[in-house]
Formats: C-alpha cells, sequence, structure tokens
C-alpha cells in the first residue's frame, strides 16, 4: 500500500508542477536558512574537547597583591595567576589531574638555523598532555623530575616534526626556542580544541581553537627566554614588558585548570582553594577578599563570550523564518489537497477509509518535503559560502559536513510530514454523503 501512495504521491506532482515548484522552493528556503544558522551553531556550541572538558574546571580569583592593588584594568576575579600560586595550587595533587598553561607564540627551529617556524604552543607546569588528551605518535610527555630540574624538553607536533626534520619521529632530536636547545622527548598528532576555551582572556575575538604545535615545561621556558603570549597582568614593580617576554615574575599569566569528575569533588576542591586564598590574603599577600570561584567550560566560555553572540540570534531569526515557511506551505498544501475533495469523495464511496485518505496524503506531503530538501542542499552550500566570506571570526566553522546533510535530510521530511498534518486531516474529514449531495 505505501508503494501504492508513492506512485500516487508522484503522479499527482506532476499534474501541477508550477503549485509543487512554489510549495518545495518555500520550503527549501526556509530549510536552507535554518540549516545554514544550525551548522554553524553546532560546530561552536559542542565540546572544545569531545569526551574531556565536561570535566575541567578553571579557577578563578582575586589574587591582586600589594604591588598591582590600584590596577586600574581590574574587573572583575579573573583567571590569573602568578607562577608562585599556579605551583602551589597544581603541586597540591588535590584532584585528579591540574595543569598551570599559558599560550605562546614563538620561533621553533632546528639548531643549524636551516629551518624554522613561528608556531603557538603551550607553557604548562603539570601532567598537561594526559590531562588535555594530546595524543602521542612518538616518545612520551616530559616527567615530573624533568620538569622540577627545569630539563630543556619539549614535545612537537608531528607537522612540525615533519617541517624541521622531513620525518615526523624527531624524537631525540634537538630544536631550538629562545636562546635555548631543548630536546624533544614526544611527538604529537595534530592537535587544537573545537573551539577556544584555554587562555580566552589573552584571546578575545577567537571562536576557533587553534593548533597548538610544541607544548614545553613553563619554567624552562622562561629561563629559555620563551615567555607568554602577553604578559598577563603585571604589578607597579614588574619590568617593562613587550610581546613574547620572559620577564614575568611580578605578572600573574598563568591559568590554573583541573579535571573533576562528579559535584562533590567540585565542591571538595573549591573548598580547598578557598582554604589557600583565604590564607593568603590573612597572611597579608592578597590585598582584597579573594572571591574564589570554579567555571566549567561552558560557563566559563559564556562568562567569556567566546561564542559570539549574534549566533544564537541568527539560528533564533533562521528558525522563526521556518515557521513562516511552514505557515505558508500548510495553506498552500489545504488549498491543494480542498481542491482534490470530489476525487477523496469517490475514494470514500468506494470504501477507503479515513486513514487510508490521510495516509495517501501524508506520503505526498512527505515526498514533497524530500524534494525540498534536495533543493535545500545547493542553497545550504551558498549560505555556508556567504558566511566563509564575511569577515566574522566563525568564518571558518561554515562547512557543510556528512552529520548536516544527514540532519537535513531529516529535518526537510518531518518538515513535509508536520506540516501536511493538518490540511490531510481537514480534506479527509468531510462525509462523503455531504460531498456528493453539494455535488
Amino acid at each position: 500500500m505505501f508503494r501504492y501512495y508513492l506512485d500516487l504521491a508522484w503522479r499527482r506532482c506532476r499534474q501541477g508542477p508550477s503549485m509543487v515548484l512554489l510549495l518545495v522552493l518555500t520550503m527549501a528556503i526556509g530549510i536552507a536558512s535554518c540549516m545554514t544558522a544550525l551548522t554553524i551553531f553546532g560546530a561552536l556550541s559542542g565540546e572544545p574537547l569531545p569526551g574531556i572538558s565536561p570535566y575541567l574546571h578553571v579557577v578563578t580569583m582575586d589574587a591582586r597583591q600589594a604591588v598591582d592593588a590600584n590596577n586600574n584594568d581590574y574587573d572583575k576575579p579573573d583567571a590569573y595567576l602568578n607562577l608562585t600560586d599556579a605551583k602551589a595550587l597544581v603541586d597540591a595533587q588535590r584532584a585528579r589531574q591540574q595543569v598551570a598553561l599559558a599560550q605562546s607564540y614563538t620561533l621553533v627551529g632546528r639548531p643549524d638555523g636551516k629551518q624554522s617556524d613561528q608556531v603557538q604552543g603551550l607553557l604548562a607546569h603539570g601532567p598537561l598532555l594526559a590531562m588535555l588528551g594530546v595524543p602521542l605518535r612518538h616518545g612520551r610527555p616530559w616527567t615530573a623530575e624533568e620538569q622540577a630540574a627545569q630539563a630543556p624538553v619539549v614535545v612537537i607536533d608531528s607537522e612540525l616534526a615533519q617541517k624541521l626534520f622531513g620525518t615526523e619521529d624527531a624524537v631525540g632530536r634537538s630544536v631550538s626556542l629562545g636562546s635555548g636547545s631543548f630536546r624533544v622527548v614526544g611527538v604529537s598528532a595534530p592537535w587544537k580544541p573545537r573551539t577556544q576555551f584555554l587562555d580566552v582572556q589573552r584571546n578575545q575575538g577567537n571562536v576557533l581553537g587553534q593548533p597548538e604545535q610544541f607544548f614545553v615545561p613553563a619554567q624552562a621556558a622562561l629561563a629559555a627566554g620563551v615567555g607568554p603570549l602577553t604578559a598577563g597582568e603585571c604589578g607597579k614593580g614588574a619590568a617593562v614588558v613587550s610581546f613574547q617576554s620572559a620577564e614575568v615574575d611580578k605578572c600573574r599569566w598563568l591559568e590554573v585548570w583541573v579535571a573533576l569528575d562528579t559535584p562533590a569533588t567540585v565542591a571538595a576542591y573549591d573548598r580547598f582553594v578557598a582554604g589557600y586564598a583565604d590564607a593568603q590574603h590573612a597572611a597579608g599577600r592578597f590585598v582584597y577578599p579573594p572571591q574564589v570561584a570554579l567555571y566549567g567550560v561552558p560557563s566559563w566560555m559564556s562568562m567569556n563570550h567566546v561564542v559570539p553572540d549574534d549566533v544564537g540570534l541568527n539560528l533564533a531569526l533562521a528558525g522563526a523564518f521556518l515557521l513562516l515557511c511552514l505557515v505558508n506551505v500548510a495553506g498552500l498544501l489545504a488549498a491543494r489537497f480542498l481542491r482534490r475533495q470530489a476525487d477523496v469523495t469517490i475514494r470514500r464511496a468506494l470504501g477507503a477509509s479515513r486513514r487510508d485518505v490521510f495516509a495517501q496524503h501524508l506520503v505526498e506531503t512527505g515526498v514533497l518535503g524530500l524534494i525540498g530538501g534536495a533543493l535545500a542542499l545547493p542553497l545550504t552550500w551558498l549560505g555556508l559560502w556567504i558566511v566563509r566570506m564575511q569577515p566574522v571570526a566563525y568564518a571558518d566553522a561554515a562547512h557543510f559536513s556528512v552529520s548536516a546533510f544527514a540532519a537535513l535530510l531529516l529535518l526537510s521530511l518531518v518538515v513535509g510530514l508536520v506540516v501536511g498534518i493538518l490540511p490531510a486531516w481537514r480534506v479527509c474529514r468531510q462525509p462523503p454523503a455531504m460531498q456528493i449531495k453539494l455535488g
């Protein structure tokens, strides 16, 4: 019976091509606009590190000391800590995993100077690779002993290794960072979060995650003159710092991230950090009440407006436009179906039930929805291409994917069925005797 309904729906579509074209075009435009906005929203609102970021929390507190108590740029308790406080929290080992980190951007090259590249990476104190799920292809991460000894060791990614040495397996080779020579102990696979969530206060305006191509112990990097991307927040006694300066002794520049699995562990770690900060305040190191708080990744990204507000607004507007298209399509379908009331009456008089008539018309609207989805596919590609041409931070997220294609087909089928329910129900409600009498 379903095959018969499909054949009947196809014949009906060929009988009124102009009306069918208007129906499917209206659906296609609504679906394409919604899919364009939904694709961008989905790319930006998902987990930055799937399976890992839901358990990550960043520590925030007011850690200003006497030298920078009158910092006019300070707005609220933030995530920047100086090296002393960041190390104290990480070395206490009060979470499942913990690390202090900062982004850096520096020249990494071969010691002979024949090949080099300016790349972005992370300075860290703690087991960075294990905590963030950075996959190793060769070698190993640095050890706690190497970190404590400020040993000049580094992990680079496979793309940088290939560029510098012509091979991915660069373990045991040496690279120059700043004024030092660092031994490569590991080579990672290319790695970046889907969206920016690390060091977002330095990366205002950056939405998409950037590739991190080297990972190095923070103190070893500072000793070689390699500093963070910016100095963070510095007190009055700090040196005049410039881009990528390592003179950050009197600056707050490190974020402390911890992995916590349950609400109980979150509460326990919050109490630990509050106790540490209150002790520093009581001892006179922290000038103001610390106001300690832990933020999970979604709330931290929201607080720092990583995903622009216009992304959600565009999705809401596209959804409203799709709803408007559905209302228009429902009206057109009702008019189309009611013009065929005589045909329905004959079917009912020959013994067809209301359920049969309803199913026939619902199959027809489903077919129209799928045709609209097929037409929406190139329109969605066009919409995403237009977004990529715009000067917005999330332009690179506007790419069509297999999952988006599957969602588009499902959405088009659902749209067709939903808008067809009311017209199909209306056309099968009238008793055939009434139609024959009116005829």
